[in-house]
């Protein structure tokens, strides 16, 4: 037998034996679905649900969360959005009730100043609010005489170090409230991280320019990647249902809004995708291995609706509209909240069409300046 002959047969065994070994198995039976597996045949299909304008996806929630369950949301700029939507239903959303004046709640449901964009900086609070470690003593930077928290956004307020040393205790005791919580909801922003290399701690966001020129050493880029993802997704999940409630439900999603820039050196747009599509397939294993876990589709919802029905002008940043329909939805699936009225969702189909209408106009001019280019 030939070399060549025992790698082919080699490569079959390998391949095989990966094959057994990596059936995951679903939480969800096929059968549930059956009536969506296809894209293009049937009333149900993925083609005529989007033709609709605004599409939620169909998915199976594996768990109910009591009517006046307390509901806790960390993560990305789309928590805020989903924190405020719950709030308008009448949902408990502890998140939004801070334990000290320190955290500036109204300003960062405005700006989002406890915004966690990448899943190492969500688990870093996690286990500072569980006592798991200490915030370090070199982690406030001094910097044009006043001290900074580089582990928060840079519209957080400076001071003196008392003031960061109290704001650190405050956040401790705002985010141990998720233990406390009956559902926590985990939205993911991206994989593109910058990290403090004196403490070896993951920033929330890229320091500024200014502080950068300051301390040109002390920060440095790291692109996560889907095993590093997977791996901070598993310890998250341990932490909550460690320090939680016995009864702690947990829901991952991932934020449709795009990156604002990417320091990778590709395309904004590739490396978005990259970003979005790694955190998404970690999502799906987490999910598919371990109970008491669910996705929520809010990211496909917002990806395959209308984009002027759900974009921003940007096309990066979501609308209320959309975010109204999807967390509507939402608290009538797992129980925190029975149907929309009929007010409402009249209101809502009102819009809906109105921005139908504008959207056939503006295809109708841009037919048109191709029709005159040709």
């Amino acid at each position: 037998m030939t070399w060549f002959a025992i790698f082919v047969l080699m490569t079959i065994y390998q391949l095989s034996k990966v094959m057994t070994e990596t059936k995951i198995p679903t939480k969800q039976s096929s059968s549930s679905t059956s009536e969506l597996d296809r894209w293009t045949k049937g009333s149900q299909s993925a083609h005529n649900r989007i033709e609709r304008g605004i599409v939620i996806p169909e998915w199976q929630p594996s768990f109910e969360i009591p009517p006046h369950g307390q509901v806790f949301a960390i993560g990305s700029c789309f928590a805020r959005n989903i924190e405020r939507e719950l709030l308008g239903l009448g949902v408990r959303v502890t998140s939004v009730v801070p334990e000290s004046d320190l955290l500036e709640i109204r300003t960062n449901l405005q700006l989002g100043l406890l915004n966690k964009y990448n899943p190492i900086s969500i688990h870093q609070e996690l286990a500072w609010a569980a006592s798991l470690s200490d915030f370090p003593e070199q982690g406030f930077i001094e910097f044009q005489g006043k001290y900074l928290d580089p582990y928060l956004r840079q519209q957080t307020r400076r001071g003196d170090l008392a003031l960061m040393q109290s704001r650190r205790i405050a956040l401790q005791k705002y985010f141990a409230q998720a233990f406390q919580a009956n559902l926590v909801i985990v939205t993911l922003g991206l994989t593109e991280s910058w990290f403090d290399r004196q403490t070896k701690l993951a920033l929330t966001e890229i320091p500024s320019p200014r502080l950068m020129k300051e301390f040109p050493e002390r920060f440095g880029f790291k692109q996560l990647f889907y095993p590093e993802c997977i791996t901070v997704l598993k310890s998250i999940y341990k932490l909550l249902k460690q320090y939680g409630k016995p009864d702690l439900k947990i829901v991952f999603t991932l934020s449709p809004v795009a990156l604002d820039r990417t320091f990778t050196g590709q395309d904004v747009i590739v490396a978005n995708m990259m970003s979005k599509s790694t955190l998404r397939s970690a999502i799906g294993e987490l999910v598919a291995k371990v109970d008491g876990v669910d996705y929520f589709p809010s990211y496909e919802a917002v990806m395959l609706s209308d984009p002027l029905l759900a974009y921003q002008s940007d096309r990066r940043r979501v609308t209320d509209l959309i975010v109204s329909e999807i967390m509507t939805e939402f608290t009538r699936r797992y129980g925190l909240r029975g149907m929309a009225t009929l007010e409402e969702k009249r209101d809502n189909y009102r819009q809906i069409a109105e921005k139908r209408l504008a959207i056939t106009q503006n295809k109708v001019l841009l037919c048109q300046k191709m029709l005159t280019k040709i």
